[in-house]
């Protein structure tokens, strides 16, 4: 709302001492008189009373006591009257229209700003009857009348501009875009925004400039793009903060609030929701009071506490009934109509949708038709009334299209995909499935200016249509798509966990579609894109027609238009339903080896040693394993509970950490699980390499140590981790001399217990270039301790060195790149954001070892994707190959394993997955080195504890999986 200054034609100036004496005395008397309920004021009084009323309903109103502020108008009014002053009497009831607009009463806001315009007449104060006009429009759109609301800003516009004044015309602008805006017309809405945001800050209106700057970010969040929303919103909450506009500060609130839902951040919509309502309570704003009673709602609804929403959405409709507010009205039946749904009463929840979607379809608001034939077509699907779903999800798109909101599209599509599921028509579920995808990419392609954790859960709730997809694909044995939606599953993962992008890094990737899909795809776009050049035509007919009227060649082109569009979403409908009786139920075999997914095999075969990639797919009831050879793709699915296998692996886990346990029964139960359903088409190919590609709490488990009750996996295979992320594929390397840098920390440091083997075993590997140096496998140099520095590390990566082995603490916080980091050895801590910069280039390392405490696994609720995330970090910025380890190893054996490792590369010129095979299955039979060691613990404390004991064969000590098992290869593994 436009803020009102006192006129300067009522501050006149006093000529002397005495004559100011006596006009005091008497307008202090008629003060008194006028309070007192007296009639009469004496005519010189008159002024000092409306001058006196105006200023106190302007402070009030500034500091967002909207009641007291009316009630001070009033007596202005009064004052006005008695003195026949007209003009004052219309300035004060625009000001009480501002007031009653700003407590929702949009009736009484009318009311007045229709007495002012009357008062005016066709003259009058040409500035006060720009103001009546924006008010009346605004209480028209208040109340969703937005045909009879526009005329009234357009006049308004017209005498802002002839007027010259900024304010105003910056006012005017605004109140033509809000209309835009609840009209779904966006685009439209966006230019007259940015219009009214220059004129406020070419002429330093910081009222105007709040105003806009809050507009504009609720458009952004309209669109989806959070990032630009809750900049806007939080420079304009820095301005009324500034203004000591305290009612304004509670609408931007409520609108980050929103903002904030939508990225699933409820923590901090709950607390910026709460805080608007206290100010909307405070200052007596009901309209929003309810606002923010039905945003709470929501967020109690989305934090699964259906009863304690349903109770903030009964308060919230109890108000919009009072106020006679029919959009907010049917947002509310809707709302509630969705907490029945989750509460199983059907019947009423049906009733409170059906209430909505009519009033919204009387109003015309298009994005709330979408949301309500949503829900409508949730509630048809749970009933398992397919058909009525299907028509509420098709208009639900078509509603969506015109009205531009992204963050309903991808529901509506993902919707259809379940409904085809369950009429057994797979490849339609597929293209569904797919459209949903595509706009959550559009979507998170837009995200990355947006601070890490947002981005993060914005998609921590759309995970599950990845899988979906992915599943539905498998079971229809289209499994390069499947490869390709699992590797978008992955990028998201990685981007979720080490996420360093910049700005203006945040491109992601298409959904890949075959011929018969990308048909019916251009199809839908085609629709989408002729329903908004009609939209934008019929919107610039309208607002001429609006402003100057229409040619009678211009009314039969604006007939035209409606008549088109209405063909449009007709045509559109129809289409849809017709994919259903003409689609393919198989889509043609030819159109399965997609091009964009076919060079993964085509890869595979370039390999020396025959390597096939396993995928596997957690799911809630199955897992998916889908094998990739050079000449075949094979699918498997596996039924088991994913609590039921999480539980499997948690417990091979804790035996596998405990030297004196045996974690062989739960290893040959693993195996059975994960293996043996594939082992017999990996024994026909002939396999040799296992590229393994998990999922979930799978990356937890070291699949080295799957026991088929005779022999581990790594004693027929070699095995790599396979980070499709990282979007980079083995290739062979230039033969160079195997050089390395060994950098390492043995003390402690705060927070980290000593590392006592770390200078043996280092010792063990590098044969240092300039020294007489007896021992070591690879020759090179090391920097312990003090001298393991930043500096030093930025200059041993800049020298080439191929191999680089870091014997030191790690820590990984997931997501959160400036508190993962290496332990330095003089006790400073290198960041993962330290390590992005050039001066640590990765691009001459061939293997990064990382020897210490759980480099691989760290953070909470992880679910294993920060195990991929540091490798796939570390692909794209040069590196080959990572060596990293799933818990803490033992000190005493460390030693050994590494330099057996570097052994093997270096003498039996074997690849890194060769070598560690060989390692581990050494470390297995006990066919090494080990005379005179005695296990050691690094970082890992004994712990007491039952079941079934482990006693190592002779001369093999370190055999239990605890000493070998630990250590996985991600990326090149040649």
């Amino acid at each position: 709302m436009m803020m009102n200054r006192p006129d300067s034609h009522l501050r006149r100036g006093r000529r002397s001492f005495g004559r100011l004496g006596v006009r005091m005395i008497a307008t202090m008397v008629a003060a008194l008189l006028f309070m007192a309920g007296c009639c009469w004021l004496p005519p010189a009084s008159v002024e000092d009373a409306i001058e006196l009323y105006s200023r106190r309903g302007h402070s009030a109103y500034n500091e967002g006591r909207y009641l007291d502020a009316a009630a001070a108008w009033q007596k202005g009014l009064d004052a006005a009257r008695q003195g026949r002053r007209s003009v004052d009497a219309a300035r004060f009831l625009v000001n009480l229209s501002q007031a009653s607009e700003g407590v929702g009463r949009y009736a009484a806001a009318l009311d007045q700003a229709s007495a002012a315009l009357e008062l005016l007449g066709e003259g009058g104060d040409p500035a006060t009857r720009c103001r009546a006009l924006m008010q009346k429009g605004l209480a028209y759109r208040r109340t969703a009348r937005y045909a009879a609301a526009r005329p009234y800003f357009d006049r308004a516009f017209v005498i802002a501009r002839r007027l010259e004044d900024s304010h105003l015309e910056s006012e005017s602008l605004r109140n033509i875009a809000a209309l835009l805006q609840d009209q779904g017309q966006l685009e439209a809405a966006l230019k007259y925004y940015e219009d009214a945001l220059a004129h406020a800050l070419a002429h330093g209106d910081e009222t105007s400039e709040a105003r806009s700057l809050n507009n504009l970010g609720t458009l952004f969040d309209d669109q989806a793009e959070y990032p630009k929303a809750l900049a806007r919103h939080q420079a304009s909450l820095v301005l009324r903060r500034k203004i000591g506009d305290r009612a304004g500060e509670g609408k931007v609130l409520g609108n980050i609030c929103i903002t904030y839902a939508k990225l699933n951040q409820l923590a901090p919509a709950m607390a910026h929701c709460k805080a608007a309502l206290e100010v909307a309570t405070n200052i007596g704003d009901r309209q929003r009071e309810a606002n923010h009673l039905n945003n709470i709602g929501t967020i109690y609804r989305n934090l699964n506490q259906p009863r304690k929403a349903l109770r903030y959405y009964r308060r919230a409709l109890k108000i919009k009934q009072d106020l006679s507010d029919p959009a907010g009205e049917a947002g509310t039946l809707n709302n509630i109509g969705e907490i029945y749904g989750h509460l199983g009463k059907l019947d009423a929840a049906e009733e409170h949708l059906e209430r909505s979607l009519t009033i919204k379809a009387a109003i015309g608001d298009d994005a709330g038709q979408s949301a309500s034939h949503q829900n409508l077509a949730l509630l048809h699907t749970r009933r398992g009334a397919y058909t009525k779903a299907k028509s509420h999800y098709i208009k639900a798109i078509f509603f969506n299209n015109r009205a531009s909101r992204p963050e309903l599209t991808w529901r509506a599509y993902d919707g259809l995909s379940y409904v085809y599921e369950s009429l057994s028509k797979p490849d339609l579920a597929i293209l569904y499935g797919k459209q949903a995808l595509r706009s959550i990419q559009e979507t998170r392609g837009r995200l990355g200016s947006l601070k890490k954790s947002l981005r993060q859960s914005y998609l921590s709730d759309k995970v599950r249509v990845y899988r979906h997809v992915a599943d539905l694909l498998i079971r229809e044995g289209r499994l390069p798509e499947a490869q390709q939606v699992v590797s978008l599953l992955k990028e998201e993962e990685y981007w979720h966990y080490l996420d360093t992008r910049g700005a203006g890094e945040a491109s992601v990737d298409d959904v890949v579609a075959t011929i018969t899909e990308q048909h019916s795809i251009e199809e839908i776009n085609a629709f989408d894109g002729e329903l908004g050049r009609l939209g934008y035509e019929i919107e610039q007919l309208e607002t001429r027609q609006r402003r100057d009227g229409l040619s009678e060649v211009e009314r039969q082109s604006l007939s035209q238009l409606y008549d088109t569009a209405d063909k449009v979403q007709q045509v559109f409908e129809a289409y849809l339903l017709k994919l259903e009786s003409g689609y393919k139920n198989k889509v043609v075999f030819g159109e399965k080896d997609l091009h964009s997914l076919a060079s993964l095999q085509g890869d595979l075969g370039e390999f020396e040693a025959r390597t096939v990639v396993v995928t596997f797919l957690v799911l809630e009831d199955n897992i998916s394993i889908l094998i990739t050879s050079p000449a075949v793709q094979i699918a498997y699915r596996i039924p088991i509970d994913e609590a039921e296998l999480n539980r499997r692996v948690f417990d091979f886990k804790q035996r596998l950490v405990r030297a004196d346990l045996d974690p062989r029964p739960q290893a040959r139960a693993l195996y059975d699980l994960l293996i043996s359903p594939i082992e017999e088409n990996l024994i026909a190919l002939d396999a040799e390499t296992l590229m393994i590609s998990l999922d979930g709490t799978l990356r937890y488990l070291p699949f080295a140590a799957l026991f088929d009750g005779e022999h581990y996996l790594t004693e027929y295979y070699n095995l790599a981790l396979f980070t499709p992320a990282a979007k980079t594929l083995p290739g062979e390397t230039e033969p160079r001399e195997l050089r390395i840098a060994g950098l390492g920390m043995s003390h402690a440091a705060e927070g980290f217990s000593r590392l006592p083997a770390v200078e043996e075993e280092l010792d063990l590997i590098v044969r240092e270039d300039d020294k007489d140096d007896p021992r070591g496998v690879l020759p090179g140099r090391i920097l312990l301790n003090r001298n393991f520095t930043a500096e030093s590390l930025s200059e041993i990566l800049g020298q080439g060195y191929p191999i680089i082995h870091l014997a030191s603490h790690f820590s990984f916080r997931p997501g959160i790149v400036k508190d993962s980091f290496v332990l330095l050895g003089d006790g400073n801590r290198l960041t993962l954001s330290d390590l992005e910069s050039r001066r640590y280039p990765f691009k001459f390392i061939e293997l990064l070892t990382l020897s210490a405490c759980d480099t691989a696994v760290g953070g909470e609720d992880a679910q294993g994707r920060e195990i991929e995330s540091f490798a796939t970090l570390a692909q794209k910025r040069g590196a080959g190959a990572i060596l990293a380890t799933l818990w803490p190893v033992a000190d005493a054996s460390t030693g050994i394993f590494m330099s057996l490792f570097y052994q093997m590369r270096n003498e039996l010129r074997l690849s890194k997955a060769e070598a560690l095979r060989k390692v581990q299955s050494r470390f297995i039979s006990g066919t090494h080195d080990a005379e005179g060691m005695e296990p050691e613990h690094r970082g890992i404390r004994e712990a007491d504890g039952d079941g079934g004991g482990f006693t190592p064969p002779p001369g093999a000590p370190f055999a239990h999986p605890f000493y070998w098992a630990p250590f996985i290869l991600m990326g090149n593994f040649l």
